[in-house]
Formats: C-alpha cells, sequence, structure tokens
C-alpha cells in the first residue's frame, strides 16, 4: 500500500499575496481534475505543493500559528 500522502486542506485566513505563474497545458488539466476528485481547490493544492517543494530542498515554512487554536 502506497504511503499516505498530505492532501490540501481548504483555505484558513492567512495573508496572501498573487502569485502567476505559466504551467503546461496537461498539468493544468491534471490539477483541475485532482481538485474536482479530492473536493479543494488549486490554491490549496499549489500552496501545499510549493511547501513540499521547498521543505524537500531545505526551506521549510515556518511555523504560523492557526488563530483557531489559540486561548
Amino acid at each position: 500500500m502506497p504511503p499516505a500522502l498530505a492532501m490540501p486542506a481548504r483555505r484558513r485566513q492567512l495573508s496572501r499575496v498573487q502569485l502567476n505563474t505559466r504551467v503546461r497545458v496537461e498539468l493544468e488539466e491534471l490539477l483541475q481534475q485532482f481538485v474536482a476528485d479530492h473536493d479543494t481547490t488549486v490554491q490549496s493544492s499549489v500552496d501545499l505543493a510549493l511547501v513540499e517543494f521547498l521543505a524537500a530542498r531545505g526551506y521549510p515554512l515556518p511555523s504560523v500559528e492557526d488563530p483557531s487554536t489559540s486561548q
């Protein structure tokens, strides 16, 4: 059985900036299928993909406290 993979969470209320890029048509089609199959968003999927990509290369995202878990 393959290892469990992280799934992108629905959007949290964090500060965001716009990021524009171009991707291959086939990649965008796969992304749209993934989003539909997993009831998520392109934004959440790209966010998770970038976090994992950068962390794997030694650039982990600093912890951000989730306001919903604060006391």
